[in-house]
Parts: structure tokens; sequence; C-alpha cells
């Protein structure tokens, strides 16, 4: 047991940096950057339910699941998104990869209860405008990087036969890099003026799972709140230039932040409410929805507003399930894979230039069975968001989602005949 867990702290180590790469939108400049699924792969797969969980499969955005965990989890999954931008007059296409989770579970009998990294939010884009207008051509550059990332532990216990509650404590910490420059044609050196953000606090959520038998079916329902929590945020700003072919440094200068209150600020991380239901039988298919409120309208960020973003609440509506041909088939593979389907559509919460930004996608999964109860979870998802509306742009994107789900048994007693 030691050995595993000394191995997993290695592997958490060297992917925390991996965490902060997971988007090439510009719409991630609002916020926090683009808001992650923070679930695994498998329940990603059926549109991000969070309302399914069995025992062999923690559901990490569903707390209370771990009470009826029965073995030991290793998992880790990542993905790889390939997304198109397009304009009226454009086209582009943007690829990025990144650790979406590692964690690992354990079943005490009395209780379960996990803990890794997985990712919150997500910033990452590069946008360049041309001024032909004047001569030589001026080139501005805005840029951003980083993202939060959460160390968690999850608890959860049975409270009756039929009702388990969970909670999760979260450690966020993470950076965010805005950066804007000017290049003048043929001028060998570019200004640029940047703003760096060093975010860290602490978020809980709170879940209560209901699994009731209804003659040969089970009955699913699942509630979530995560209150409002306070992210602080340590902050620097600076003027530079920068050779444009040997990115020499030139002059520097750090702008005094405290003189206006803004070396250290605070940002919230929105209040989210989430309710589903779903039917299905034991180890053969499943049906689920489930509606998720998110109270994001009182965002602000004092240091690094923009001009053209506000924030409204968000919300989104999920829908999918699995089917399984035959659990304990002993000649046929296939008849043991785990067929999974999902939809969801949401308000993001962001408004740019007026408009709301929508999304919605599919999702499409397979679960492989390994050695006694270990699998690979596939998945493939498509969605799309924004508009062409007030001069914004449309992002159609596809994804690669693996996971592994490594189990084992811990803490059973052994009998002998």
């Amino acid at each position: 047991m030691i050995r595993h867990i000394w191995c997993f702290f290695l592997v958490l180590w060297s992917t925390t940096a991996i965490a902060q790469t997971g988007t090439g939108s510009p719409y991630s400049f609002g916020g926090f950057g683009e808001i992650t699924f923070r679930g695994n792969h498998l329940n990603r797969a059926m549109g991000g339910l969070e309302v399914y969980n069995d025992s062999i499969h923690v559901n990490l955005s569903n707390p209370a699941g771990y009470g009826t965990l029965k073995t030991t989890n290793y998992l880790v999954g990542v993905n790889y998104k390939n997304t198109t931008l397009k304009s009226p007059t454009e086209k582009n296409r943007i690829a990025t990869g990144a650790l979406d989770y590692l964690a690992i579970n354990i079943p005490t009998g009395k209780f379960g209860f996990g803990f890794g990294l997985k990712p919150y939010s997500s910033l990452g884009y590069r946008l360049q405008v041309i001024d032909e207008s004047v001569t030589p051509n001026v080139f501005n550059r805005f840029e951003g990087e980083g993202g939060l990332n959460q160390a968690f532990l999850s608890i959860g216990m049975p409270l009756f036969r039929y009702f388990s509650i969970g909670a999760t404590l979260n450690y966020g910490f993470g950076n965010l890099t805005f950066r804007n420059s000017k290049q003048i044609e043929g001028i060998e050196r570019s200004s640029y003026f940047e703003s760096n953000s060093s975010l860290s606090g602490i978020s809980f959520k709170y879940a209560a799972n209901l699994k009731i038998p209804v003659k040969s079916y089970e009955f699913h329902a699942y509630a979530s709140y995560t209150p409002k929590a306070t992210i602080y945020s340590q902050n620097a700003q600076l003027f530079y230039t920068r050779s444009n072919n040997t990115q020499d440094l030139g002059d520097f200068e750090e702008i005094d932040l405290k003189a206006d209150g803004l070396d250290e600020t605070t940002l919230n991380l929105p209040k989210n409410t989430t309710f589903g239901l779903g039917l299905g039988k034991d180890k053969k298919w499943f049906l689920g929805g489930q509606y998720t409120q998110s109270a994001s309208a009182g965002f602000k960020n004092d240091f690094t507003s923009v001009s053209n973003v506000t924030y409204t609440d968000g919300n989104t509506f999920a829908l999918g399930g699995f089917y399984l041909p035959e659990y304990g088939s002993l000649t046929s593979y296939y008849k043991r894979i785990v067929y999974r389907a999902g939809f969801r559509s949401s308000t993001t919460g962001l408004v740019v230039n007026g408009n709301t930004l929508k999304e919605s996608g599919i999702s499409f999964g397979v679960g492989l069975p390994l050695q006694q109860f270990s699998n690979v979870n596939i998945g493939l998802e498509f969605g799309r968001r924004g508009t062409f509306e007030n001069d914004l742009i449309k992002e159609n994107y596809w994804a690669i989602l693996v996971g592994f789900s490594l189990n084992d048994i811990w803490f059973i007693k052994r009998k002998f005949n």
C-alpha cells in the first residue's frame, strides 16, 4: 500500500504543470479562464452527469458516491482537443492537450475518501490585430496563459441504506498572466505590458445521493451545493521592452500597485447548485438528466477588468446514460464493453460585446474492461460555442478523452475455511 501511495505522489508532483494548458480559446480571457469539467471521463461521456455512481468507479464530481465505493481506485485522465476558430472572413485551428485529473480513492468499510489534483480553469489565447492605417504597420498582440488548479480531499459515507452524503475540500492555486504587446514593422524591439496574478484559496462542495430499488430497476436522485468561495490574488504589473530576434530584455519597470490598493485583491468562485434524476438497471443500463445553476453574475476582477466583458448567471442542462450488453459474459469480451452517450447545453455566464456566450456538445464513449475491476474509458466529444454577432467568433471543437481506472481491494479481512 505504501509503495502505491508513494508512486502516486511522484506522478502528482511531476504533472502539476500540465494541468494549466487545456485551452486555446480566446473566450478564456474572462473570469478565471475557461472552466473545465472536473469529473472523470466515464461521466463526461454521458454529458457530464454527476447523478450516476456505482461501487467500483468513483465519480470525482460527486463526493457522496464515496459512501458506496468498494474498491480502491487509481485514476488518471488526459485529453487532446482540436478547436476551429471562425470569423466571417477567417478560419484557424488550435490543438491543445491537458491532464484532466489524477486521484486515488479508498474505501474503508465505514466510509470512503479520496484525494488528488484536477484543473478548475484554463487560460490560453493569442490574438493579433494589425493596424494597416499607419505606416509602418503596427502589430498589437494580446496573450493569456495559466489557470486555476485544485488539490482536493473528498469523503463520503452511507447515512442510511439507500442514502449517502459527502463533501469535498478544494485548495485552489495557480497563476494568470495577461500580456499585451506592440510591435512596429521594421523596429527591432517591441514594448510589453504584463499583468500577473498568483491565486490561492479554499472552497467546498456538499452532495447527497439517493439510490432506491424499484422492482427490478434503480431510481437515482442527486443534489449538490457549492457555496461561494474567496480566492486571494497577489498581483504584479510591469512594462518592458524585448528584442524580437534574441528575446533579450531591454528597459524594465514594475508598477507600484500598492499605492492603488491592487497589489492584493480578492475574486469569488460562484455558488453552484445541481439537481439530477435517473433510472436504470444494475449493471445493464442507465438514463439520467441534471440541471446546474451557477450564480456568476456578481463576478468582478478589479485588477484585470475587460471593458467589453460582463457576467451573468450561468446554467447547464445535461442528459446521458450507458448500456452494458452482458456484465458477466465469459465468452465475449465485446459484451462486457460499456457504451455511453450524452448531450449538454449551457449558458456560460460570460457576456462579450452584449452577447451571452452559449455552448453545446454531444459525447460518446466506451469502457473497456481490463483485469479484475480495472478499465480504460475512451471518449469522443464534439462541441461548439460563440456567434458571429457583434464581431465575435464561433468555435467548433472535438476532443479525445482517455481515462484509466486501476482498481484494487484494500482493508478486506481474508477468511479461510
